[in-house]
């Protein structure tokens, strides 16, 4: 199993724990240079490859619980 590319995973699975604001503005590599110390990427928020790679993670932690809630047990081996 796979987890949808991370441009079409629906960002309804990122909010409301995440301030729709500050994911919108972490999608479109706008954070301010505090926003980003604070999450711990500083000057990286702007890569496309970051932004993928945390939406992916997320993604994948999604479609684990998915699969667990239907077949009993899933694991997920990329963290997220």
């Amino acid at each position: 199993h796979h987890p949808p590319p991370a441009t079409t995973f629906p960002t309804s699975f990122l909010t409301p724990p995440i301030c729709s604001s500050f994911l919108q503005q972490f999608l479109s590599a706008s954070l301010s240079p505090e926003e980003c110390r604070l999450i711990g990427f500083r000057e990286q928020t702007s890569r496309a490859e970051l932004i993928e790679r945390t939406v992916l993670e997320v993604a994948g932690t999604v479609l684990t619980a998915q699969l667990a809630m239907k077949y009993g047990l899933a694991s997920n081996l990329a963290g997220g």
